[in-house]
Formats: structure tokens, C-alpha cells, sequence
């Protein structure tokens, strides 16, 4: 269904109704929301504006052939991530190894966060000039792969900030399921605002500016264990968890 949600209101017998921009109305029990950055459930959830904020981060992005690359003295075939002075780039094969993604992001650390305001569109083509303005003096192998970035589009990166303390109000979550709201909204939220901000702390790191210092060996350290609450993270606690808080001590599973 090709349809915009414009809003969402609650009808005198709880169920809530989904306005569409073509004037069409749907109702129902429940509504599960996925709808993205600029999310119109999501101002419902939060019972007030939530616009997305720039991060003062831009990305420039490209798919290149790895033939482009042969003259790459490093192994381009593994994911990596070039780092330097505010600046890094992501690459990685796609496509079975027959392509290489490229993000090559760029930040402004002298302005505070929410003070700049981009105007739409937030993704747009740009020139190779600027690309090659951005990134001047890093090296040759940077080069080689920013001089084959031809044609470039540049992502002016928005994120939620500050972030939702919940994500579920009345029959309306922003992914969920309708029994089990309370127990999704209580691991859910933490468990996302934590990803966001080791992200973000993540990118600070590699752009030189993390808390333990911008060598390469501070880098090393800083980076060492960061994602440990996500590979180590005990699914089946959590599980257990909330299906207690469901179901009660004895559970279901």
C-alpha cells in the first residue's frame, strides 16, 4: 500500500486511527511503527515534536568495482576503516565481492549539535571536487579511491537527540507487539540509546577525538572491547526477563 501517514488520534473506543495525506483514514487495535527518520508515530509516542537533529556529520557515498581499485596497495577485499583527523571511511565488499561500498564521512566538532539546521533534501548528488577538497592530503590510497567516486551523493546524517525514554504509548509502539509493550518497552529503549551512543562515542574515536587520546595505539584501546555489550549481550536473559515480566516468575518458557 502506497500511502503517507500524516497522523494518528484515538478514537472514543481506544482504537486508534491512522490519517493519510490522500484523506483516507484506517483504524485498528494496534499500530506497529516503522516509518523511519522522519516518523509521524514516533511524535505520537512521544506526545510532542521529535524532528531529527543534525549531527553536524555529513557522508558522502559510492559503490565502486574492485577492478578501479587494483592500484589499492591495502587489501581492499576486507572491511575497513581509513582514520584520521575528524574524518574516516568505511569500506567493505558487497555483491558477493563483485563491488565495494564506500561512506566517507566527514564531521564538524566546532559547532555544538542542534545549532546547524540542513535544508531538504538530506541525501543529493555533489561534485568529485568537493569530495577531493574534503579529504585533501590523506594519502594515496585514499586518493586512488576518491578519484573513482565519480559521481558521489552526500548524506547530511540526522539522528534523534535527545532520545525517546520510551517507545511505546497507549496500542501504539514504534515496533513491538501489543502483549508484550511493557516488557519490549523496558529492554528495548535502553538497549537502543546504548547502541546510539557507543555509535556515536565509536565515531568520535576513530576521527581522533575519543576521551583516551588520537594515536593509533589510544585508538587500539579505546576501540578494543567497545561492542562487547553486543557480542557478549545474554539473549536468553533477556528473553527470560520478559517473558517473567509478561507472564510472571514461572513464566511460559
Amino acid at each position: 500500500m502506497e500511502q503517507r501517514c500524516i497522523s494518528v488520534s484515538t478514537s472514543s473506543s481506544g482504537t486508534h486511527v491512522l490519517h493519510f495525506a490522500d484523506g483516507s483514514t484506517y483504524e485498528a487495535d494496534l499500530v506497529v511503527g516503522a516509518d523511519g527518520i522522519k516518523s509521524t508515530l514516533r511524535e505520537f509516542v512521544s506526545g510532542q515534536r521529535t524532528s531529527p537533529t543534525y549531527s553536524n556529520s555529513v557522508a558522502y557515498r559510492s559503490v565502486l568495482s574492485p577492478d578501479a581499485l587494483k592500484a589499492v596497495k591495502t587489501d581492499i577485499m576486507r572491511p575497513l576503516c581509513w582514520i584520521g583527523n575528524d574524518k574516516h571511511i568505511i569500506t567493505y565488499p558487497v555483491q558477493a565481492n563483485q563491488k565495494i561500498n564506500v561512506v566517507v564521512f566527514s564531521t564538524d566538532y566546532t559547532v555544538p549539535i542542534g545549532s546547524v539546521n540542513v535544508a531538504l533534501p538530506w541525501a543529493k548528488p555533489v561534485s568529485q571536487d568537493e569530495l577531493l577538497r574534503e579529504y585533501s592530503g590523506w594519502g594515496e590510497d585514499v586518493n586512488i579511491i576518491l578519484k573513482e567516486m565519480k559521481d558521489p551523493s552526500k548524506w547530511c546524517i540526522h539522528f534523534l537527540y535527545p532520545p525517546l525514554s520510551s517507545f511505546v504509548r497507549q496500542r501504539v509502539v514504534l515496533v513491538g507487539d501489543a502483549d508484550v509493550l511493557k516488557a519490549y518497552d523496558s529492554i528495548r529503549v535502553a538497549r537502543a540509546n546504548m547502541v546510539q551512543k557507543m555509535s556515536t562515542i565509536k565515531g568520535n574515536i576513530v576521527d581522533r577525538r575519543g576521551p583516551g587520546g588520537g594515536s593509533i595505539p589510544q585508538i587500539q584501546e579505546q576501540l578494543r572491547d567497545i561492542w562487547n555489550p553486543i557480542w557478549h549481550h545474554d539473549l536468553k536473559a533477556e528473553v527470560k526477563r520478559a517473558a517473567e515480566s509478561i507472564y510472571g516468575p514461572r513464566g511460559l518458557l
